[in-house]
């Protein structure tokens, strides 16, 4: 009968907003994904037209299972303005192709509107293969000593720097 949540004051004062739905239940699922849309379409709307376009009360989004609720309509456009009006989204996956999955061609904008990625580990391939090439290699220096051993002696000395594949246990964050 009433309106309980309050979305498009959320960025007026301190607020925590909880969606818990059920792990094994998807039934439910794209209420979040509509709340999520309506509240991101609230706050812009009240950073722009009440406050000159910044709300006074940064708004941090944590969404948890963020492939799990359903698809948010224009995600890659939000996470492309939300920043500006003080507003902002955090999304967690297992994977990326839990993101391909979701928003197909998307999901590089997505991803790319994004200010910091933190990697804990997994083994999907398309994951590991995009954080191998974000971090690159990193330069190992070889020494090699021979020693030959016969009617004369001889040494020798051989100095390589090589390039070896990053290990995955390093936090990448980048400034958008």
């Amino acid at each position: 009968m009433y309106d309980e949540l309050e979305l498009d004051l959320v960025g007026d004062r301190k607020t925590a907003l909880f969606f818990i739905i059920s792990d094994t239940d998807a039934t439910f699922n794209f209420l979040v994904s509509m709340a999520y849309t309506q509240l991101f379409n609230l706050l812009c709307e009240r950073a722009d037209d009440r406050y000159g376009g910044r709300l006074p009360v940064h708004v941090r989004c944590l969404i948890d299972e963020a492939a799990n609720i359903g698809q948010i309509p224009n995600l890659e456009k939000l996470m492309a303005t939300i920043r500006s009006r003080e507003i902002s989204a955090c999304l967690v996956l297992q994977a990326q192709s839990q993101l391909k999955a979701l928003y197909k061609d998307n999901m590089d904008t997505i991803i790319g509107n994004c200010d910091a990625s933190l990697f804990l580990g997994g083994k999907e391939e398309t994951t590991l293969k995009s954080w191998n090439s974000l971090l690159g290699k990193e330069t190992i220096d070889m020494y090699n000593t021979s020693v030959t051993k016969g009617s004369q002696e001889s040494h020798g000395q051989n100095f390589q720097k090589l390039g070896k594949d990053m290990p995955y246990l390093f936090v990448k964050s980048s400034v958008a």
